[in-house]
């Protein structure tokens, strides 16, 4: 386990020359654990959830605005930890009368540790997007009932999953959106993400959250000027979530754009991303579409993986003189993120031989899962449609706690490492860029070999073998922006 990193939230000095001193977990934060992890402290209104070694829990229950805690009598190493965690907002000084409210005390949930969920609500769908991975045009993925979403969301409580970013299909596409909302409120539980095509997200929707006092974040889908309609099969889909998107800059709701490109759309990426910056969008995602769904029925609108990367290329020159207009990710090739002038690539895990044995195969899926609308769990949400989904467990018919803790596709997931990888791989073994690679990621792997999650990422493949990353590399020389 991990000691509490430098925490964000700043609120001044601790230091003291007081006998006694009693410190009150800060409000916002809560007690938590889970097996295997049993210590643990937890945002509880946004993504973050911090892990300790028993003997620092210890100095973290004694902040319960009640504890005397002797200053002197305390070693040097426990008080620079707690003016570490007074300094970064985690505690704070107890006023007289301070008690820790009932969900700030401490909670212990018999399952594995899950922080958050991305969980799709539905299968069905506004528009009729043509590279909808899922078909949700044609609903093949359903939509659980009522009492199913209970189910999910019941379990999701008992295992300690605090954060449910809610996607689709489109979720505000439900009749009971807004009922599943207030259960969601009335549990405690968090919602740092709603997944929209923009067309329902209108004053009264953003009244509705303001009366609810929630404030999640809003990822919209946008595939470019000019292209949008024809990607999203919906006249007006643009206009929509433009006015969508301006309504939340107006209101300051947070926004990010994820961005899907075809042939006809490659060269619209500069226009569409200065066009969702002056519209306040804070980050934006862009990549080719998985040619799986409704996709499939498409292919003379294709991108070859190159082509891909040879418009990301040609678009990387005028992201710097439009002066980084927004944080940017460009499908694992290249990754920008403001305010700290941070470049990178997800393509590039740098992880040094000796540790393959310990290093996971993939990371997300240690905090995080995806739920499908049948209720299929599984690391991400593009696995979903494939022939792979159906190889996972379902909750709707094990219990969520089981699925974490018993042995099944899922866990085996969070289990493999990159070491597993290469046995299964051993040409990959004697690959050049095996420490950089580690075998890519599984989901782009899954839909190239559909039943096989350990293996090859052929995008992973392409981005070293066909000479992308090195041109990457000289045009951020070029462009002065790398060493």
């Amino acid at each position: 386990m991990t000691s509490l990193g430098e925490p964000s939230i700043p609120t001044g000095a601790a230091q003291t020359d007081e006998a006694t001193v009693r410190y009150i977990v800060s409000p916002g934060y809560a007690l938590r654990g889970w097996k295997l992890l049993p210590f643990a402290i937890q945002h509880l209104y946004r993504t973050g959830t911090e892990f300790f070694r028993p003997d620092e829990f210890r100095l973290l229950e004694a902040c319960d605005g009640q504890t005397d805690i002797a200053w002197a009598s305390l070693t040097e190493g426990e008080r620079e930890r707690y003016e570490h965690w007074e300094r970064g907002g985690f505690i704070r000084r107890a006023k007289p009368g301070d008690r820790l409210l009932p969900h700030q005390r401490y909670r212990f949930y018999d399952a594995r540790f899950k922080e958050s969920v991305q969980w799709s609500i539905t299968g069905r769908c506004n528009f009729r997007c043509r590279h909808c991975f899922m078909s949700a045009p044609h609903a093949a993925q359903g939509e659980p009932s009522w009492e199913q979403l209970m189910t999910m969301l019941d379990a999701f409580e008992r295992c300690g999953v605090h954060n449910l970013s809610l996607t689709g299909g489109e979720p505000m596409f439900r009749r009971d959106f807004w009922d599943l909302m207030d259960e969601i409120l009335r549990r405690g539980m968090n919602i740092p993400t709603l997944y929209s095509n923009g067309l329902l997200i209108t004053d009264g929707f953003l009244d509705e959250l303001e009366e609810r006092h929630m404030h999640p974040a809003i990822q919209f889908s946008f595939d470019g000027v000019g292209h949008h309609d024809w990607m999203r099969g919906v006249p007006g889909a643009e206009r929509a979530v433009i006015d969508a998107l301006r309504r939340c800059q107006e209101r300051g709701v947070p926004t990010s754009v994820s961005m899907v490109i075809c042939r006809e759309s490659k060269d619209s990426i500069r226009e569409s991303v200065n066009l969702m910056a002056s519209l306040g969008v804070y980050g934006m995602k862009v990549g080719n579409a998985s040619p799986q769904g409704e996709w499939l029925n498409e292919p003379e609108h294709y991108l070859s993986q190159a082509e891909t990367y040879e418009a990301f290329m040609d678009y990387i020159p005028h992201y710097f003189e439009d002066g980084m207009p927004l944080s940017i990710t460009m499908e694992g090739f290249f990754s920008y993120e403001k305010p700290d002038a941070l470049i990178h690539s997800i393509n590039e895990k740098d992880i040094p031989e000796d540790l393959f044995p310990k290093a996971q195969m993939c990371g997300h899926v240690r905090r995080s899962m995806y739920v499908s609308p049948q209720g299929h769990v599984l690391p991400c949400m593009s696995m979903v449609g494939g022939p792979i989904e159906e190889q996972f467990p379902n909750m709707l018919e094990t219990p969520l706690e089981e699925i974490l803790d018993k042995d099944s596709l899922y866990m085996d997931m969070v289990s493999f490492t990159v070491a597993d990888f290469m046995e299964h791989n051993p040409d990959c073994r004697d690959c050049a860029y095996r420490c950089s690679c580690c075998g890519g990621c599984r989901a782009i792997a899954v839909r190239d070999h559909p039943i096989d999650y350990l293996s090859k990422d052929l995008v992973a493949c392409e981005y070293y073998r066909g000479g992308w990353k090195d041109k990457k590399d000289a045009l951020l020389r070029e462009i002065g922006v790398l060493d």
